[in-house]
Order: structure tokens, then C-alpha cells, then sequence
């Protein structure tokens, strides 16, 4: 309904974040969704003229009735930003999004950005720091994966200075003609075997080994003064600075940083970084070209940015997703480009 007038809304988009699992409201303003996945979730509803608003749902708590009310926004940007966001913006910084938004070759090969004008950016030459904003949902055509990834952007910065970036929204999957092809299904298996995802379910079960995923612990230090200084994901440093890195224990188990919190969750907890190798592939060519890798399996580095244990789901969602940092190849791996929603169902191919 709307907030001020709390009259129903009718064709609002209501859908599970980060899935395909989704519906639009009635005449009425009335909904069902339904789910088979166990855990928490964030429940998105977005329509023009109206601000996008996150209901958190958890499946052990639910009431079965939710009472929304949106809150109408102008169609305009606001007036701050107007004066501040570039003009012919996607010209000059259009490129950088796609490679860290989209990811850069082959993660952006067969993806398209279909309405690229809702995309604004400003520049802030102080911090050397890039923010993107949208006004209307971002629609990503992905001929390869077989979707349409509808993003409603909530937040994109790109730090030069320290090579971070960071980026949170709320995806929706629509399936497109080819979804259902033997390839486009291939090329899914192909992108979920060594992904997060398919870390974190395996973590949740406690099969990171048998499903060939290798963990170890390890401390990053930067030299400063001739003196090591132990870094986390909250250090900010440059590329003058050369990382060393030692590890601090052999194999572990999943249960050794990882343990029930309830029956349907699982918390992640560690300290310093976490080396995490999939075994089963190698480093593509055009990985290790660029970050100079010996192409030895996949190997990524993750920290807890908050240092407070991370919620791990059965379907392999995680919360809170900001505060989990990734670098080496999930750092490269893990945009748009790659993403799968989390009702995804893995299914081998020959």
C-alpha cells in the first residue's frame, strides 16, 4: 500500500533477493510467494514512482501476512545529485562499471546492460573513488547464463587507490528463451562448480573436502618502517605497499571454522584470512595471464570484515554479504557477469 494515502499498489515486483522466485501484487495490492528454501531471506519490492523497500523473512518466523507500505519518491534524482553527477557520464565511465559491475572479458562476454541511461556517476578526485547510482532498475541481458538479471543498485563504489570495490543491490532472474538448452545449462554447472555459492553449501554441509575444496588459514602483513604490520580486510594500503602472506595452519576441516547455530543455519568464523583452493579446475588462461598465476587450481583469499560470524543457509546465501570481503580469483570471478540465483539447482552434464 502506499504510505501516505494507504491505498494498495498494484503491479509492484515482490521477490526473493538474489533468486528467480517472484511475483507482482494484484489490483488489491495482494501477493503469495512461495518457497521450499529454509533460512532468511530479503523480500524486495520495487516499482516506479516508489522508493525499493527490503523486508527481511525468516522462514522459522513467518506470520503469513505482511502489511508493506511504500513511500513515493519523484521520478526526478534528487536535487543534490543532479548538481553533482557527471553528464555524458557512461561515456567517460561506462567501461570501468562494465569491468567491475559486470566483470571484465570473459565474464562480460554475451552481457549486455539494455538500458545503460538509468546508470549516473560521480567522481570524488579527493578519495579517488568512483560512485554509480540508478534511478530505475538495472536489466542485464545474459545470453549465456539464459537470464535477464533485473538490479535494483542500492550502492556501487570503486576505490582506485586501493583496488577495492564494492557493490550491493537486489537481483531478480527472469529466464529467457534458451534457459532451458543443454548449453545454457552446461555453462551454469560450469560457473556454480567453485563459486561462493557452492563454497558455502558445501561448507554448510560439511563437504568442503568432498567437494573438493581445500581451506587454510593465513596472515597477510604490508612492511612499514622496515616493521610487518598484520593487515585485514579494514587496512587501507596502496600498491606501493607489497603484501606478504604466511600460513598458520595445514588443512582444515569445515567444522574447525564453522558450527551449527540452529537447525537451519550454520555460522562462519575465522580470524585473519582464509586461503580457499577448488581443486577440480584451473585457472583459466586469461586469469593467470593477468594476475600472474601459476594456474594450479583456483585459489582465493576470504576475511570477515566485522570480525562477528558470518549466517551460512543451506541454498548458500550468507548474511551479513557486506561484511564478507574476497580477493584472488573470487575477487575477479564474483560479479554479474557470473552471478547465479540461489535457487539454483546444480545438475551434471557430460
Amino acid at each position: 500500500m502506499d504510505k501516505e494515502t494507504n491505498a494498495p499498489i498494484d503491479n509492484v515486483s515482490v521477490y526473493i533477493s538474489n533468486s528467480s522466485n517472484g511475483t507482482r501484487s494484484d489490483a488489491e495490492g495482494n501477493f503469495t510467494l512461495t518457497t521450499r528454501s529454509q533460512g532468511q531471506f530479503e523480500l524486495v519490492f520495487s516499482i516506479m514512482g516508489y522508493t525499493i523497500k527490503m523486508v527481511p523473512v525468516n522462514t522459522s518466523q513467518l506470520t503469513g501476512f505482511l502489511n508493506v507500505a511504500l513511500s513515493s519518491k519523484s521520478n526526478d534524482l534528487p536535487e543534490v545529485v543532479l548538481r553533482t553527477y557527471i553528464k555524458n557520464g557512461w561515456k567517460v565511465w561506462g567501461k570501468q562499471f562494465l569491468n567491475q559491475f559486470i566483470g571484465s572479458y570473459p565474464l562480460s562476454a554475451d552481457c549486455k546492460i539494455l538500458n545503460p541511461e538509468v546508470i549516473h556517476f560521480q567522481f570524488k578526485k579527493l578519495d579517488s573513488v568512483l560512485i554509480a547510482f540508478a534511478n530505475e532498475t538495472i536489466l542485464v541481458e545474459n545470453k549465456k547464463l539464459g537470464y535477464v538479471l533485473h538490479y535494483d543498485l542500492s550502492e556501487f563504489r570503486y576505490d582506485f587507490i586501493n583496488g577495492l570495490i564494492f557493490f550491493q543491490g537486489y537481483p531478480f532472474f527472469e529466464d529467457l528463451k534458451n534457459s532451458t538448452s543443454k548449453k545454457v545449462l552446461k555453462k551454469r554447472m560450469e560457473i556454480y562448480e567453485g563459486s561462493v555459492m557452492h563454497f558455502m553449501r558445501s561448507l554448510y554441509t560439511n563437504k568442503l573436502r568432498e567437494n573438493n575444496f581445500e581451506i587454510r588459514q593465513m596472515v597477510k602483513t604490508i612492511n612499514i618502517s622496515g616493521k610487518p604490520i598484520i593487515i585485514d580486510g579494514n587496512t587501507k594500503y596502496d600498491n606501493s605497499h607489497k603484501v606478504s602472506f604466511e600460513f598458520t595452519s595445514g588443512l582444515l576441516s569445515a567444522d574447525s571454522v564453522a558450527y551449527g547455530e540452529n537447525e537451519n543455519t550454520a555460522a562462519l568464523f575465522f580470524k585473519n584470512f582464509l586461503q580457499v583452493t577448488y581443486t577440480k579446475k584451473v585457472a583459466p588462461v586469461y586469469y593467470s595471464r593477468s594476475y600472474n598465476t601459476n594456474g594450479q587450481g583456483i585459489v582465493s583469499e576470504i576475511t570477515l570484515m566485522n570480525k562477528q560470524p558470518l549466517l551460512v543457509y543451506s541454498n548458500g546465501t550468507y548474511y551479513e554479504p557486506t561484511s564478507l570481503l574476497l580477493s584472488g580469483y573470487w575477487g575477479w570471478s564474483e560479479k554479474i557477469g557470473y552471478l547465479l540465483p540461489f535457487d539454483f539447482t546444480p545438475i551434471k552434464y557430460r
